[in-house]
C-alpha cells in the first residue's frame, strides 16, 4: 500500500466506526482514531465488551489530561497491565514528535504515581487511581503510541531508550509504537478473527514426501507461502488451539526475519517449525488436506511469515511441520490431548500458567457448572459471549475467578491484585476447580456481582458522598485502592456472622499477624474450610438487588473507614508508603481487622442482623 493511502484508509475506518457507535458521531476524528486503535489492538477478542460506556471510561482526551488520550487495563492480560495511550492522527510525523509524545506519557505516569493529582482533571485523576490500584508486582505499565502517519525510517530503538533515561526498567515498563502500517495490520487482523478453522490445505516440497507415524501423524516440509496464504485467509483463527496468540518479542522476531530475508536456505535448520493438530488429514500429492485444525506451536513463525515481504509465490522456502490427528474417545480426552501437545511443543517463549490450564478437562466441567448457576465461563480465548450473558457480572474466565477466589475464599486481597498467579499453586487451584464445583460456582456468582458493584456503582457513589469531607484527600484515594479488601471483607463478615469462621479462628489469626509464614501455618486451614456455605448474603437478598447493594455499601464503608485510619497511622512513620503499595500486602489487611475488631464486629452484627 502506498504510504499516502494509510491516512485515507484509516480515515475511512474512522467514519465506519462513527456509524457503528452513534455517541462518536460528534467527536473529532482524532478522538475516534484513538478509539479505533484501542479497539483494533486490545479488543480483538470477540468476547470482550466494547460498548459506548467502555469507550467513555477509557477515553480521557480533554483539557488538563496530562498528555494522555486513553487509560485502561489490558483486557488480554491476567496481571492487570496498565495501558497509557496517546495518538496522533497525522498524515506525516517526525521523530521528535513521537519522542516528545512518549516522554510526556512517562512524565504523566511518574507524576501521578507521586500523587501529583492536581495537575490533571478529575476524570483522569479518578481513572488513574482506580487502574493504578490494580497494578501488582507481576504487572506492566505500557506506554502505547499510535499514529496514522507512516514510519518513514523513524528509529524505534532510540525512542525506547526513554525508559532508561527516566529510570524505568524494561521488566515492568514497556513502550509500544504503532505507525500507520502497524495500525492497518491491527485493524485487518481484528476484522478477520473467527472462532475456528474447519478445513484447509498446505503445500509440501515433493509429492507424497511425508514421514508417517502409525497413521496418526506425519512430518512434512511445508511451504512458507502456503502458510502465509492460510494466515491471510483465517488470521488468528488459525491459532485457535494455540496456548497464545502472537506476542511481539523484538529479539526473536528480528532473528526470524533476518533468516527469512538473508539466509532463507538455512531457515529449515534454524526454525523449530510448526505443529498442527486436526480431526483428520490426508496427503494428496503435493498437498496435505486438513479438517478442523489449528496450529498449536509455531504461532510466532506463522505470523512473521505472513508479515514478510520476502515470502511470495516466486520466492518460497520450506520449514518442518508436524501434523497430528487428535486422539480421544470424548471431548475431555481430545481437549486434554490437544493441551498436552501444545504444552510439550511450545518452548520458544515462556508459557503462562493460564495458558496451560485453559483447555484442561476440569476447566470444561467448571464452565458447565457455571452455566448451571447462570454464568457464562469462557474456557477458551475468542469464545463469543451469548447475548443473555453480556452483563459484566454474568460472564467470566479463569483469571477473574482465580482473583476473586483468592480474595473472597482464601482471604488474600493483596495477592489477588499483586500476584494473581498464586492461584495456580495446587493448594488453591484444586479446591476451586477440582473440589465441590457446585458450591464454588454459587459463591463465584456472588463474588462477580460484588466486584461489579464496587467498580460500576460503589466507587462513584462513594466519591460523591465524600468529595466535600475534611479527609477527602485521604479517604478517596484509599477507597480507590480498596477493591480487593472490600471483596475479602464481605466474605469474611458473612462467614463470621454465619459461624463458618469462629471467634477462636480470629484469635489465631490476630495472634500471628505479620509473622513470617503465618498464612501457611495458621490461616490457610481456617479459610479453605467452607463447610456447607453456598452464599455470602442470603439468596433472598441477592434477588433484591437494591437491598443487596445497600448491604454491600455498608460493609465496604466499614473496612474502608477502619483501613484508612490504620493506614494513616502507618504513613506517619513511613513517608514512602502510599495506598497502593500498602494494600498489596495481605498482612496489612489482617492488621486492619485486628486494629479495629471490636468496632468491626459490632458493624457486622448490625448489617447482617438487619437482614432478618
Amino acid at each position: 500500500m502506498d504510504k499516502k493511502s494509510y491516512y485515507q484508509t484509516i480515515s475511512a475506518r474512522i467514519q465506519s466506526l462513527k456509524e457503528g457507535f452513534p455517541g462518536l458521531r460528534q467527536k473529532p476524528d482524532e478522538h475516534v482514531f484513538t478509539v479505533l486503535c484501542v479497539k483494533s489492538n486490545f479488543f480483538k477478542n470477540p468476547s470482550l465488551s466494547f460498548t459506548e460506556a467502555d469507550i467513555d471510561n477509557f477515553l480521557v482526551d480533554s483539557v488538563k489530561d496530562g498528555g494522555v488520550d486513553a487509560l485502561f487495563s489490558d483486557p488480554n492480560s491476567e496481571t492487570n497491565n496498565l495501558i497509557i495511550c496517546q495518538s496522533k492522527y497525522y498524515e506525516n510525523i517526525t521523530f521528535d514528535a513521537v519522542r516528545d509524545a512518549v516522554a510526556k506519557m512517562i512524565l504523566f505516569y511518574k507524576g501521578m504515581d507521586r500523587g501529583e493529582y492536581e495537575t490533571v482533571n478529575e476524570k483522569v485523576q479518578r481513572r488513574f487511581l482506580s487502574l493504578n490500584a490494580e497494578i501488582g508486582e507481576e504487572s506492566k505499565v505500557c506506554f502505547v503510541f499510535y499514529t496514522s502517519a507512516p514510519k518513514n525510517g523513524i528509529r524505534e530503538d532510540r525512542i525506547r531508550k526513554l525508559l532508561d533515561e527516566h529510570g524505568l526498567n524494561s521488566v515492568n515498563y514497556e513502550i509500544q509504537l504503532y505507525f500507520g502500517e502497524d495500525v492497518l495490520d491491527e485493524i485487518k487482523e481484528s476484522e478477520s478473527r473467527r472462532p475456528s478453522v474447519e478445513s484447509g490445505k498446505i503445500e509440501i516440497d515433493k509429492a507424497n514426501n511425508a514421514l508417517v507415524y502409525n497413521d496418526d501423524a506425519v512430518i512434512v516440509n511445508a511451504s512458507a507461502f502456503s502458510i502465509k496464504e492460510l494466515y491471510a485467509t483465517y488470521s488468528t483463527s488459525l491459532l485457535s488451539r494455540n496456548l497464545r496468540y502472537f506476542i511481539k518479542k523484538r529479539d526473536i522476531d528480528a532473528s526470524i526475519n533476518e533468516t527469512i530475508s538473508k539466509c532463507p536456505d538455512t531457515f529449515w535448520f534454524k526454525n523449530n517449525g510448526l505443529t498442527i493438530i486436526c480431526d483428520d488429514f490426508y496427503v494428496d500429492g503435493k498437498q496435505v488436506k486438513l479438517q478442523n485444525f489449528s496450529i498449536v506451536n509455531g504461532g510466532q513463525t506463522t505470523t512473521l511469515l505472513h508479515k514478510s515481504k520476502d515470502i511470495n509465490k516466486g520466492n518460497d522456502l520450506y520449514l518442518p511441520c508436524k501434523i497430528i490427528r487428535t486422539i480421544g474417545e470424548n471431548e475431555d480426552d481430545k481437549n486434554l490431548f490437544s493441551l498436552e501437545i501444545a504444552k510439550a511443543t511450545n518452548s520458544q517463549k515462556a508459557i503462562k500458567q493460564i495458558d496451560l490450564k485453559s483447555n484442561a478437562p476440569e476447566q470444561v466441567r467448571f464452565g458447565n457448572e457455571m452455566r448451571n448457576v447462570g454464568i457464562f465461563y469462557q474456557t477458551k480465548r475468542g469464545e463469543e459471549i451469548p447475548r443473555d450473558y453480556r452483563e459484566d457480572y454474568k460472564n467470566t474466565d479463569l483469571v477473574e475467578v482465580g482473583k476473586l477466589c483468592l480474595a473472597g475464599i482464601f482471604q488474600l486481597p493483596g495477592s489477588s491484585r499483586s500476584k494473581p498467579s498464586t492461584l495456580y499453586l495446587e493448594k488453591y487451584y484444586i479446591p476451586v476447580f477440582n473440589g465441590d464445583q457446585m458450591q464454588i460456582c454459587s459463591l463465584v456468582k456472588e463474588l462477580l456481582y460484588i466486584d461489579s458493584y464496587y467498580k460500576k456503582t460503589f466507587i462513584t457513589k462513594f466519591d460523591k458522598a465524600k468529595e466535600n469531607s475534611p479527609n477527602a484527600a485521604e479517604i478517596i484515594p484509599f477507597a480507590h485502592n480498596a477493591r480487593t479488601i472490600c471483596i475479602s471483607f464481605v466474605a469474611l463478615a458473612s462467614r463470621f456472622y454465619y459461624k463458618n469462621i469462629k471467634s477462636s479462628d480470629l484469635k489465631t489469626i490476630f495472634d500471628h499477624v505479620n509473622q513470617d509464614k503465618a498464612y501457611d501455618d495458621y490461616y490457610y486451614d481456617i479459610f479453605k474450610e467452607l463447610d456447607d456455605r453456598n452464599f455470602f448474603i442470603p439468596k433472598k437478598v441477592f434477588e433484591c438487588k437494591d437491598k443487596y447493594d445497600e448491604i454491600l455499601y455498608k460493609l465496604f464503608e466499614v473496612i474502608i473507614s477502619s483501613g484508612r485510619r490504620y493506614y494513616s497511622v502507618k504513613k506517619e512513620s513511613d513517608s514512602t508508603l502510599n495506598e497502593s503499595n500498602f494494600l498489596k500486602r495481605d498482612s496489612n489487611y489482617f492488621a486492619i481487622l485486628k486494629s479495629d475488631w471490636e468496632n468491626i464486629e459490632t458493624k457486622i452484627n448490625e448489617v447482617f442482623g438487619s437482614i432478618g
